[in-house]
């Protein structure tokens, strides 16, 4: 968890300094202008209380997606780490190739295993076809989720990519939502994509 939050600071320090900078250029304004104090006076108050926002915004702000993030980790049985503020959060399924199936016919497989799936609230299919699969999911606290899954398959393997962002494209931390929502997608990939590679193996 605490590699989690490192994460999320980083990720609020722009944002953070931007914010105590516009503050601190505002203090400095009323300070000179407003009561006549000397550059040389304003200047040192001023940086301090954008520094004092600054620090109070990413505290505040880090702290709250943390908790929201333990507890959509908590909920879906996973363990807390810095890969889940990464957006897209993307995984991978490699399995050895399949013989006799078709990419689509995969695909198919796939798209079952996760509309069956009792964790994954599915909202909507978007795109399906050979080899991709696009869904709407809805994933903690309410947050939609994109989901686009690419399956591929050769002569030695059979590979599946989920990729997961938010639905909103402003967002840029959704507190664990697209990472719990990838790695629940990629659960459900890797048991289709196993069982059909069971089944192959069986009608040899």
């Amino acid at each position: 968890m605490l590699g989690y939050w490192l994460a999320v600071v980083c990720r609020l320090v722009l944002p953070a300094l931007a914010i105590g900078a516009v503050c601190a250029a505002a203090m400095t304004a009323v300070l000179v202008l407003g009561d006549g104090m000397p550059w040389s006076g304003a200047a040192p108050q001023a940086l301090a209380a954008g520094a004092a926002v600054a620090l109070a915004f990413t505290a505040a702000l880090s702290i709250s997606i943390v908790v929201s993030a333990a507890r959509t980790a908590r909920w879906y049985g996973l363990t807390l780490g810095p890969e889940a503020v990464a957006l897209p959060s993307v995984r991978e399924v490699r399995v050895p190739a399949i013989e006799g199936r078709t990419v689509f016919q995969l695909t198919d497989s796939v798209r079952y295993a996760v509309e069956k799936d009792p964790v994954l609230r599915l909202d909507e299919v978007t795109a399906f076809g050979h080899g991709t699969l696009d869904l709407t999911l809805h994933g903690p606290s309410d947050t939609t989720v994109s989901v686009q899954v690419s399956v591929t398959t050769g002569a030695k393997e059979t590979a599946a990519v989920v990729k997961a962002r938010p639905a909103a494209a402003y967002k840029r931390l959704d507190a664990a939502a697209c990472w719990a929502v990838a790695r629940s997608v990629e659960e459900s990939v890797a048991q289709a994509l196993r069982a059909e590679a069971a089944g192959g193996t069986a009608a040899r």
